[in-house]
């Protein structure tokens, strides 16, 4: 098991927020009645502007809230959502939590691996994708599920995967996609299938 330990910035690293990321951050301080609530806040603010949280950008963090640098890494050590690395401009995040294991996450693991030419946990050279493996994504119900940025991408096929790369390799825009949009949900299912079209079982699958 390996251990994440505190990213060292470079010496002549430095961070602040921009003026317009600051004011962002003044305007959500104010909906905490303790500051100290705000921190994750902070942090997504922080990580938006640099592309991911460093030294340099904790212990500018921590100089806001008036707390130490360590306690800051706690925090970003715990939520897989705060990267300490550069990402690609399309981050993909696979679940290989046991439900979307089970449901085929293993093969869009080598399907992404495939067509984005790196492993899980590295980023493409030309630092338009990075790819990385998550214990869960929280959408069990619509699993094997992929995060891209901040969309989820439920009841995802190598085919459906195909199709979201090509599309963001071009720069289009790929809507997100529900567990509901890909398969009816299982009432509608089970009254087509004891209507006898044979088009939908309880699945939402096709039946031969």
């Amino acid at each position: 098991m390996s251990i994440e330990r505190f990213p060292h910035s470079a010496k002549e690293e430095s961070f602040e927020f921009a003026p317009e990321v600051r004011a962002e951050f003044d305007r959500i301080v104010e909906k905490y009645p303790v500051k100290r609530s705000a921190l994750i806040p902070a942090l997504q603010l922080a990580q938006k502007q640099n592309g991911y949280i460093s030294s340099a950008v904790m212990q500018h963090v921590a100089g806001i809230f008036d707390i130490s640098a360590m306690d800051v890494w706690g925090v970003v050590s715990f939520y897989s959502m705060l990267k300490t690395h550069p990402i690609g401009e399309y981050h993909f995040q696979l679940c290989s939590n046991l439900s979307c294991n089970l449901l085929g996450s293993g093969a869009l693991l080598r399907r992404i691996e495939e067509r984005l030419g790196i492993r899980a946990g590295e980023t493409r050279a030309d630092g338009k994708f990075s790819l990385e493996r998550v214990e869960c994504l929280g959408a069990c119900g619509g699993g094997p599920c992929v995060q891209i940025n901040v969309d989820y991408f439920e009841c995802a096929t190598p085919e459906m995967i195909d199709g979201i790369i090509s599309a963001l390799e071009k720069g289009e825009y790929v809507p997100p996609v529900g567990a509901d949009e890909v398969a009816p949900p299982p009432a509608a299912a089970a009254e087509a299938a004891a209507a006898g079209d044979g088009t939908a079982n309880v699945a939402g699958k096709a039946e031969g």
